[in-house]
């Protein structure tokens, strides 16, 4: 079963930038792209902010009970290590 998730945000030059993060096989793959650019890169793991950010567009799935609970808990877990390993 293949889940993906996608959201976009604005960067800092105001170009929409588009995110996606696809569960298939057990594994997480995170990808990014520009507007402008045709071709999606692929990430081992997105930036804090960008975490925070799928969490809120999949708790927001589970709310309309179309996503498990573990899919959070497990994106939960890797937030969590993120901020342990943002310096201070």
């Amino acid at each position: 079963m293949k889940n993906k998730h996608e959201w976009h945000d604005r960067a800092v030059d105001g170009e929409t930038v588009y995110y996606r993060a696809i569960l298939h096989a057990g594994r997480w793959e995170f990808y990014s792209t520009r507007k402008s650019d045709p071709d999606w890169e692929r990430h081992e793991l997105l930036p804090l902010e960008k975490m925070e950010a799928l969490r809120k567009v999949m708790w927001n799935k589970h709310l309309r009970r179309r996503l498990p609970l573990k899919h959070i808990d497990y994106i939960d877990k890797l937030i969590e290590d993120l901020k342990l390993a943002e310096p201070s």
